[in-house]
């Protein structure tokens, strides 16, 4: 219900901001919101949207979620399709180094002198201690650190590497999944405004592609004219917002870059 009110919302905003109000019962189904819109999103905004800024998941790496192979001395991890259910997969980010629990044991155990910290077990007053000695663990092991990353290849494998291509077979581990949004659910609020936009062009461009064939004929009783300049102007907004999009994801507004600061 709450993804039906989300689609809802937008095409009314869609809607009001390109003035159909008064076309919109004397389109054809193809053109309607719950079938025309509906897919021009799912198919075109959503796609294009996700190609840079998309969708985050973590995924712990074991047998389970992973087959793995020895490919000519490089371990290769192949995610299985039933895992993602049907989401498009569009890269590995990097291993989660932030988790700090047993679903990290495999980096865990790398470590000198253990002392991981784990959440999920009740045991408060060992708490302020752990934290202590995982701070102390990750201070000794960055200065061994061989500087672990992922070798990611399309559509569905990936590898660990390190110093002087060093190929690692860890157990379990979790990383971070780029995927396809497959809804509105997904995309942060802040930057709804950019997909508005990019949405309305899209919307614009599906009806403008259509009504232009009819604007202007004319019949027994009258000439039809659509006034469909405004779609045609609006559709040609998209390219100005993927330029936009081009510019703006590379840098702190995304969460998938990778950004530090320094002073």
């Amino acid at each position: 219900m709450a993804l039906a009110n989300d689609y809802t919302l937008l095409f009314n905003k869609i809607e009001r901001r390109l003035g159909l109000t008064q076309l919109m019962p004397h389109l054809p189904e193809e053109l309607s919101k719950d079938v025309g819109w509906i897919n021009t999103i799912k198919e075109d905004t959503l796609v294009t949207f996700s190609r840079y800024y998309p969708n985050v998941l973590k995924m712990v790496i074991n047998d389970d979620t992973c087959n793995k192979k020895d490919e000519n001395g490089t371990v290769w991890y192949y995610i299985k399709d039933e895992v993602l259910q049907g989401v498009r997969l569009l890269g590995v980010r990097d291993i989660d180094w932030m988790d700090n629990t047993t679903k990290n044991s495999s980096l865990g155990s790398t470590s000198l002198g253990g002392g991981y910290y784990y959440p999920n077990f009740a045991c408060p007053a060992a708490t302020f201690e752990s934290v202590l000695a995982l701070q102390m663990n990750a201070d000794m092991s960055s200065l061994y650190n061989r500087g672990i990353y992922i070798d990611f290849q399309y559509p569905n494998r990936f590898s660990l590497k390190g110093l002087g291509n060093t190929n690692y077979d860890l157990d379990q581990f979790v990383i971070d999944l780029l995927v396809q949004h497959v809804s509105l659910n997904t995309i942060s609020p802040t930057k709804m405004e950019i997909f508005e936009r990019l949405a309305t062009a899209d919307i614009a461009k599906l009806l403008y592609g259509q009504l232009k064939y009819v604007d202007g004929l004319e019949t027994a009783y009258v000439q039809l004219d659509l006034k469909i300049q405004d779609l045609q102007e609006e559709a040609q907004r998209r390219e100005d917002v993927i330029n936009e999009l081009k510019e703006s994801y590379v840098s702190t507004s995304n969460d998938n870059i990778p950004y530090i600061w320094s002073i």
